[in-house]
């Protein structure tokens, strides 16, 4: 996968803090850019198997289609700040470096709400 050119839209971006853009990595090998745990959601949205955790998708584009779908339904109106504390919570990443590195290849403001950067 060839990382997208800066600045990045919001879902790359996200992809890329979730290591989805590096050869070998969990998000790239299930090509599930947003590390969207295996369940009912993801099954709903194409995804084929769990690792056994996290879904595997058949292809990238129905992985970033989960992932936007995900965000529109249940992160709908939140802030990046905030959306992003929740999709990556201090008990699993660092969430700031996270949230730092999402705003620094977005140009985005911690205040923007989501729903109108999930292109």
């Amino acid at each position: 996968m060839k990382m997208p050119d800066m600045p990045m839209t919001l879902l790359q971006a996200m992809a890329r803090a979730e290591g989805f853009y590096v050869d070998g990595t969990r998000a790239a090998r299930n090509r599930n850019p947003g590390n969207i745990e295996w369940g009912k959601f993801s099954r709903a949205h194409g995804a084929t198997q769990g690792d056994p955790q996290f879904a595997i998708f058949p292809d990238e584009a129905t992985g970033f289609a989960c992932m936007r779908a995900l965000l529109q339904s249940a992160y709908e109106g939140m802030t990046i700040r905030y959306a992003i504390s929740k999709w990556a919570p201090d008990s699993e990443n660092d969430t700031q470096s996270y949230l730092n590195n999402v705003c620094r290849w977005t140009g985005l403001c911690q205040c923007a709400v989501i729903d109108d950067h999930l292109v």
